[in-house]
C-alpha cells in the first residue's frame, strides 16, 4: 500500500505524523462490547477529534461528546463538526481529571488516546481513570492509550546535544521510564475503580510522510519544545543535524515511496461490571 499525504486539520496532527490516528483506530474498531447505534461515548481529552473522526467514520449517527482542557481543542472539534457535517454529537471545555459537569453512569464508551499521564502531572493519572469509571454506565468499556516507546524523541536529543554539547537537551516532553510500561497503565486503571476487570494490550504505530524532507518539517513543528531560546543560526543547523539523526533511528525505514518512524504504544481496557470490590476467596 502506497503513503498517500492527506490533508491535515492542525498542527497537531502534522507533528504526530498520523501516529495517534493509527491508535485510535485500534481503539474504536477493536472496542468490545461494540460502538451501536445506541452507544452514548465520551471522546475524553479529545484533542483535534482524532477519535471521534474514527467513529464517526464507523458510525456517523453515533452519540459523541467531546471533551478537552485546552479550548482551542475544543473550538477546532466544534468547527469540524460543522466542515465535516458530523451528526449528533456536542463538545465542552472540561478537564480529564475533574469532570464535575458529568453525571455518574452516563457512557457507554468511554476514549481517552494518550491522554496519560497529564502533562506537568503524572501523579493524578488514577484520578483520571477514577473519573472514567464514575461517568461510565455499568456494562461499559473505557480505552485508554498511552505511550510504550517514542524513539523520535532520541532525534532531537542528540541534535540539541550537537549544537550546543555543553547544555543538557531540553526534555519537555520526556517520561519516566515506569510510565512507559504497560503495567503502569494496569496500575492506573485498577486504581481508578477497575479492578480486575481490565487488559493492556501493545499497538504498533508510526510517524510517517510522503519524504524524509516533508518527515523532518513536520516533526520540527515541535522545536520550541526542544530548542527554545535557540538562534536561527542554531535553529538552522539544528535542522541539517535533525534529519541525519532521524534516518538513524532503529525504526526509521523507508516504505512504497514514504518513510516512517516506528513507535509503540499500549491500549488498556477496562470494563464496569459491577464485581470490581469483590474479593476472590
Amino acid at each position: 500500500m502506497s503513503f498517500k499525504p492527506q490533508t491535515y486539520s492542525s498542527m497537531y496532527e502534522r507533528m504526530s505524523g498520523n501516529c495517534t490516528r493509527l491508535i485510535a483506530t485500534v481503539m474504536v474498531s477493536s472496542s468490545s462490547p461494540p460502538i451501536t447505534h445506541a452507544s452514548y461515548i465520551l471522546d475524553n481529552a479529545c484533542g483535534p477529534g482524532i477519535v471521534s473522526e474514527q467513529i464517526k467514520m464507523q458510525h456517523p449517527d453515533a452519540r459523541i461528546l467531546a471533551t478537552d482542557i485546552s479550548p482551542a481543542m475544543v473550538d477546532e472539534v466544534t468547527q469540524r463538526i460543522s466542515t465535516e457535517n458530523w451528526s449528533n454529537m456536542d463538545t465542552d471545555t472540561l478537564d480529564a481529571r475533574n469532570l464535575s459537569g458529568l453525571k455518574d453512569n452516563t457512557f457507554t464508551h468511554v476514549f481517552t488516546n494518550l491522554g496519560l499521564p497529564v502533562p506537568g502531572d503524572t501523579n493524578s493519572s488514577s484520578q483520571v481513570t477514577s473519573e472514567i469509571f464514575r461517568v461510565l454506565k455499568p456494562g461499559g468499556v473505557a480505552s485508554v492509550s498511552t505511550w510504550a516507546d517514542r524513539v523520535w524523541l532520541t532525534a532531537f536529543y542528540k541534535a540539541g546535544l550537537a549544537i550546543r554539547p555543553n547544555e543538557e537537551p531540553q526534555t519537555l516532553m520526556a517520561l519516566e521510564p515506569e510510565v512507559l510500561r504497560g503495567s503502569w497503565l494496569a496500575t492506573q486503571l485498577e486504581d481508578g475503580g477497575f479492578g480486575n476487570n481490565i487488559e493492556v494490550k501493545p499497538c504498533v504505530t508510526y510517524t510517517m510522510a510522503s519524504s524524509l524532507e516533508e518527515l523532518v518539517d513536520n516533526m520540527m513543528l515541535a522545536k520550541q519544545m526542544f530548542f527554545s531560546g535557540y538562534s536561527d543560526e542554531e535553529l538552522a543547523r539544528v535542522k541539517i543535524v535533525f534529519k541525519e539523526e532521524v534516518q538513524k533511528l532503529r525504526t526509521f525505514e523507508e516504505f512504497d515511496g514514504g518513510v516512517r518512524i516506528g513507535m509503540k504504544a499500549w491500549i488498556g481496557r477496562g470494563w464496569k461490571r459491577g464485581d470490581e470490590r469483590e474479593i476472590a476467596v
